[in-house]
C-alpha cells in the first residue's frame, strides 16, 4: 500500500473532527503559506514553484501530509493533475436556478457603525457585533442582488429587509421601521458575485482538496479586489459545482483580521416561501418609523427630465460650489452622509478646514457599483487632488432624484 493511500485510510478512521475555528485558523495557516510562495517567485528561476514541488512524487505526499495535519485531519490538498478541470463558469452555471438562499455563519462588525453611516443615529438600541447568524435571502429577477433578506441574530434580534424599508425587531418586540435599502446582498453571492470575481485574477489563489469527512472533494478560492474593497476565500464542491462555504472582508482587500462574514453552511432552493421573511410586527404603538436622509425627499436633486450624466454635471456642481462658499446646509442636503456631522468635521472630511474647495475639472464619468463615478479635480489652498466621487440616483414615490453618495477612493495628487 502507498503511503499516500495510508495516510488517507488513517485520516477516514479518525474520530476527530475539526470545530470551525480550527478549520479556520488552518486554513488561513495554510493559505499565508501560498502567498510566502508567491511572494518568491521573483527570486526563483521556475516561475511556478508549487507547481515544479507537486509534480514530484515524494513532495506530493508530503505536501498532503502537511494539509492533512494543518486543516485539523478535516481537509487535505490533493493533486490537481489527477483531478478534471474546474471553471468558475462551472460554478455560475449550476446555481443559476437558485433563487433562494439559507445562510448559517458567525458575524462580526460594528452595527453601530453600519447605521450611523446611515444617518441613523437615534436608535437606543443596536445589534451585537458579533456572533452566529441564520439568514434567508432572496434574489431578485436579474440574480443580481437579494430582494428580501431576513436574519436572526443572537440575543433573538430579527432583522429583515426589502427594497425602501427594513425592521429591526428586538428581543422584547420593539421594531424599528427603518427607511431606505440598507439591509441587502449585493452583488448576488452566486451568479453575479462570481462573474465579478472572474475578472479579479491577479489576486486569485486556486486549491483543490478532499473533505477527510465524507470524502467529497473541494475547490478552495482566495482572492480580493481593489475596487470594492473587498475580499473573499470561497469553498466549491467539485461534484456538485455549488459554493458550499463563504467567507467575506468588507473594506478589506488583504484578507485581514477576522472575516465580516463566515457563512459555514449554504442551503440552496429555486425560491423561498414569502412568509419566511415577515416578521411578528407588535401593536403600531411599538413600531418606531426612522426615517433616513439617503431615502429623505428632502436630501439630493431632482433628475426627472435629465439624463444620468447631465443630473451628475449638475450635482457635482452644485456640491463643489457650495464647498467653495462653505454653504454646509447646501452640503448637508446634497450629501445626505453628511447630514448629522458638526461643522467642524464636515469641514475637514472634505478638506475645506484650511479654506474653500474649487471644481478645477469635471471628467468622463463612468459607471461604478454604486452608481455614477465622476473624477473631480479639485484645487484646495495647498494642494490640487483628484476625488473620484460617486452619484446614487433613487426612486422616491415614483420620482427620479439623486444625491452625492461618497468618493469611490482616496484622493491622489494630480499628476
Amino acid at each position: 500500500m502507498k503511503l499516500a493511500e495510508k495516510i488517507e485510510r488513517l485520516i477516514k478512521k479518525s474520530r476527530y473532527k475539526a470545530t470551525p475555528e480550527a478549520y479556520d485558523r488552518a486554513l488561513d495557516s495554510f493559505l499565508q503559506a501560498v502567498d510566502a510562495y508567491e511572494k518568491q517567485k521573483s527570486a526563483l528561476t521556475e516561475p511556478n514553484i508549487w507547481r515544479t514541488i507537486i509534480k514530484s512524487p515524494i513532495t506530493r505526499i508530503a505536501a498532503a501530509a502537511v494539509i492533512m495535519i494543518g486543516l485539523g485531519m478535516a481537509v487535505y490538498l490533493i493533486d490537481k493533475a489527477t483531478t478534471p478541470a474546474w471553471a468558475i463558469d462551472q460554478s455560475i452555471e449550476a446555481m443559476k436556478n437558485y433563487r433562494g438562499i439559507h445562510f448559517s455563519g458567525i458575524i462580526s462588525m460594528s452595527w453601530e457603525d453600519f447605521f450611523n453611516d446611515l444617518g441613523v443615529q437615534d436608535l437606543p438600541e443596536f445589534p451585537v457585533s458579533q456572533g452566529k447568524f441564520e439568514m434567508w435571502a432572496q434574489a431578485d429577477d436579474k440574480l443580481s442582488r437579494s430582494s428580501r433578506v431576513k436574519m436572526v441574530l443572537p440575543d433573538n434580534i430579527i432583522i429583515s429587509g426589502r427594497k425602501l424599508q427594513s425592521y429591526i425587531q428586538l428581543a422584547n418586540g420593539t421594531t424599528y421601521d427603518i427607511q431606505g435599502d440598507h439591509m441587502k446582498i449585493q452583488p448576488w453571492p452566486t451568479s453575479k458575485l462570481l462573474k465579478i470575481m472572474k475578472n479579479v485574477k491577479d489576486t486569485w489563489k486556486e486549491l483543490y482538496g478532499m473533505d477527510a469527512d465524507t470524502g467529497k472533494e473541494r475547490i478552495f478560492i482566495k482572492c480580493s479586489s481593489a475596487d470594492m474593497n473587498h475580499s473573499w476565500e470561497f469553498e466549491f464542491d467539485f461534484e456538485s459545482k455549488l459554493l458550499v462555504r463563504l467567507r467575506q472582508w468588507n473594506n478589506n482587500n488583504n484578507h485581514e483580521g477576522l472575516p465580516t462574514f463566515d457563512m459555514y453552511k449554504i442551503v440552496y432552493y429555486e425560491q423561498l416561501p414569502d412568509e419566511i421573511f415577515e416578521i411578528d410586527l407588535p401593536d403600531s404603538s411599538r413600531i418606531i418609523a426612522v426615517n433616513t436622509p439617503l431615502y429623505d425627499p428632502n436630501y439630493g436633486m431632482s433628475a426627472e427630465g435629465l439624463t444620468r450624466q447631465e443630473a451628475c454635471h449638475i450635482i457635482l456642481k452644485e456640491f463643489w460650489q457650495a464647498a467653495s462658499e462653505q454653504d454646509l446646509d447646501k452640503i448637508r442636503k446634497l450629501f445626505p452622509y453628511s447630514a448629522n456631522w458638526s461643522d467642524e468635521v464636515l469641514r475637514s472630511n472634505l478638506g475645506c478646514d484650511q479654506g474653500p474647495a474649487k471644481l478645477l475639472e469635471l471628467g468622463q464619468i463612468y459607471e461604478g457599483r454604486i452608481g455614477p463615478v465622476a473624477p473631480c479635480t479639485v484645487q484646495f489652498k495647498n494642494e490640487k487632488i483628484v476625488i473620484d466621487m460617486i452619484v446614487m440616483f433613487r426612486e422616491i414615490d415614483g420620482k427620479s432624484s439623486c444625491i452625492v453618495h461618497s468618493n469611490k477612493s482616496k484622493p491622489r495628487p494630480v499628476e
